[in-house]
């Protein structure tokens, strides 16, 4: 993979996975809660944060 290209989908899933994981809070603290959103905008934060982490991991050889 290109590395500029690699850089940009790193970044793209960490500000997804903040706004993902940012939503999860706002719907959960709503009254009365919203779990099910809150539980499936979680879910992808965190799948985003660990690609994003998966992206900036270095290889070993």
């Amino acid at each position: 993979m290109h590395p500029k290209v690699k850089i940009f989908i790193t970044i793209f899933c960490y500000i997804s996975a903040v706004a993902g994981l940012v939503t999860a809070v706002m719907d959960a603290s709503q009254k009365p809660a919203d779990t099910t959103s809150a539980v499936v905008a979680g879910a992808l934060g965190v799948a985003f944060l660990l690609g994003g982490l998966a992206l900036t991991r270095k290889p070993r050889y």
